[in-house]
């Protein structure tokens, strides 16, 4: 039989029933019942912790609520731990950042001073900067510009020191 034929009597019965004044709808056990059991086991945990558990409910919550402070404070502890050291390397990053592009201005501020001055302008004069102290490289004209070129490279702000490693270029090697 399919279920979803239309069955006439069996609606008509159905609406007659709901029409008339004995209709009762079925009554559902069950909600009752899971009621029950739940209460009866609230219950039943209640009695066995009674059992194992000679504290009074008023102390048993306060030492309920002492473990979670604990634990609390603990957890608060170790992310303020974290904090700490999350700042700390943030700290250190920011340095680094700052060292950076103060060598790097100072990099800039040293080129533009060579670049300007006309005995060292045509020269490749390389010029490298790590934490204030300015490298200079390559070659040079004569001993003077070399002497020269390391005052340049002193006078910007930040410079600690300059390592001058420029050569002195043979005679021979400047004609050609």
């Amino acid at each position: 039989m399919n279920p979803l034929r239309y069955d006439s009597a069996r609606t008509e019965a159905n609406i007659a029933a709901l029409r008339s004044d004995t209709f009762r709808p079925r009554r559902r056990h069950w909600p009752g019942v899971l009621a029950a059991v739940v209460i009866g086991a609230g219950v039943a945990a209640a009695a066995v912790s009674s059992y194992y558990d000679s504290r009074t409910i008023g102390q048993r919550i306060d030492a309920s609520i002492g473990a979670a402070q604990t634990s609390a404070r603990t957890q608060i502890d170790g992310i303020k731990a974290e904090a700490s050291s999350v700042a700390g390397r943030g700290a250190e990053a920011t340095e680094r950042i700052s060292h950076s592009l103060a060598d790097a201005g100072i990099t800039a501020a040293v080129k533009s001073a060579l670049a300007a001055d006309p005995s060292l302008s045509a020269w490749t004069i390389e010029v490298d900067t790590k934490d204030g102290v300015v490298m200079l490289s390559g070659p040079a004209p004569d001993e003077k510009a070399r002497e020269h070129a390391a005052v340049l490279a002193a006078a910007p702000n930040g410079v600690r020191s300059v390592d001058n490693r420029l050569v002195v270029a043979p005679p021979a090697a400047i004609r050609s």
